[in-house]
């Protein structure tokens, strides 16, 4: 099984959003800190531990992503609202829940727009895992 931010990685990259340039996973690049050209998501954990406890062992795991979208300056093509509405729904689509939306955030330094979400999905664990 893959860690909980590739596996969020993959997802958001498999949807193609047109307006994306980039996604990260763990760490942003340093070459990438400081750029405002582009629109780019990075993914890192938040969550990851057993859940459901029964007969002295754990039945299930709980893993869990926060996704940090930060917005290009100019010539955005969509709308802010736009594309955090179609990273919840691709989320969601997939079996994770919204534990919490940030607001929007603008940097003071380089007047950048962030946005960042919580999700998390219970996995069952098979019998002898």
């Amino acid at each position: 099984m893959d860690m909980p931010i590739v596996t969020a990685k993959k997802m958001i990259e498999s949807k193609k959003f047109s307006w994306l340039d980039g996604v990260y996973s763990g760490s942003m690049p340093e070459e990438i800190e400081d750029n405002v050209d582009k629109t780019i998501v990075l993914v890192t954990e938040w969550l990851n531990e057993p859940t459901r406890y029964a007969n002295q062992s754990f039945k299930g795991w709980t893993i869990g992503v926060q996704v940090q979208t930060f917005f290009k300056l100019k010539n955005q093509p969509v709308s802010l609202i736009d594309a955090e509405i179609a990273i919840a729904k691709l989320f969601k689509d997939n079996g994770w829940q919204v534990d919490d939306s940030k607001t929007n955030i603008k940097d003071p330094d380089t007047n950048q727009w962030s946005q960042s979400f919580l999700f998390s999905k219970n996995i069952n664990l098979k019998e002898g895992n």
